[in-house]
């Protein structure tokens, strides 16, 4: 059986009119595959169409765990995409609203509430850092894993990745930089790895405190990265390459404190030598002349 999806048409009508359609999302046993035909908003593919009722296993404890389970069977069921297909939203919405619908609902459960904002599902189902859950499970492996000389595939970045879910969901998916580029992400986590395993046997590591913070600072180890990419050219850049720049800059990375903590410690001894803390001034909203 080959796999049908979305039109883009029908994929774009859905992300729009996600309030107007939340009685339909509500519903869990609204059809809309059928909605879909109604409006010729479906066509075959050339794939042949996979089973992914796996997925369902790992669908309930909202692990990093088990989302990495579910993103293997995803990823391994569609690892011979070509980019143009990987990378279309339509793809992957027909799957969260069809194929995947029962495990979209029992993974992002709060649907299932009466009073479940459209926000929510707009967030899962369509553009979560401008793409759906699927789509983004699909790339977090698509973009680490790597084939051994036997063709075996090496997991070793993936797992690392969904370990650390800060590190994925806060750092590393907001920075299309990093993100988009399987160069500069394998050598973001090579670094990281070595890192941690640093701190595990005891030894001096940018990460001895930090960790997430030391990721997404302005000099932190992502930033680092988007701003190399802002001032010269690295699309030829090997994950290598990312890596020894990181290792250059270890000293900089570790030099971000926790700026949270850092207050909070600046508070507590202003408060016990009693001194007040400079409150911060408001500064005037400027009035906007009306047009006449």
């Amino acid at each position: 059986m080959k796999q049908t999806i979305f039109t883009p048409e029908f994929a774009e009508v859905l992300r729009i009119h996600v309030q107007d359609n939340l009685p339909n999302y509500l519903n869990p046993t609204f059809n809309w595959r059928e909605e879909a035909e109604k409006h010729d908003g479906l066509y075959e593919t050339d794939l042949e169409k996979p089973d992914l009722s796996g997925m369902l296993a790992y669908a309930d404890s909202k692990t990093s765990g088990d989302d990495y389970e579910a993103g293997k069977i995803l990823f391994e069921a569609f690892k011979d995409l070509t980019p143009m297909q990987a990378a279309q939203s339509h793809f992957w919405q027909y799957l969260s609203h069809v194929d995947l619908y029962d495990y979209m609902r029992r993974r992002w459960n709060k649907i299932d509430e009466q009073d479940c904002d459209p926000n929510y599902i707009a967030e899962h189902w369509f553009y979560k850092q401008n793409r759906n859950w699927l789509e983004g499970l699909y790339w977090s492996f698509k973009n680490t894993v790597q084939t051994n000389e036997d063709g075996v595939l090496d997991y070793t970045y993936t797992k690392f990745l969904f370990r650390e879910q800060n590190l994925r969901n806060r750092g590393i998916m907001p920075s299309a930089t990093v993100f988009r580029n399987p160069e500069a992400l394998k050598g973001v986590l090579r670094f990281c790895i070595e890192e941690m395993d640093k701190k595990d046997r005891g030894e001096d590591t940018v990460f001895d405190k930090y960790f997430e913070y030391r990721i997404t600072a302005p000099k932190g180890v992502v930033q680092l990265v988007n701003k190399l990419a802002g001032v010269i050219e690295v699309s030829a850049y090997t994950s290598q390459d990312f890596y020894d720049f990181l290792v250059a800059s270890r000293d900089i990375i570790k030099s971000q404190g926790d700026r949270k903590k850092e207050k909070k410690e600046r508070d507590e001894a202003m408060a016990a030598a009693g001194i007040a803390p400079k409150k911060k001034k408001k500064h005037k909203k400027s009035k906007k002349h009306k047009r006449r």
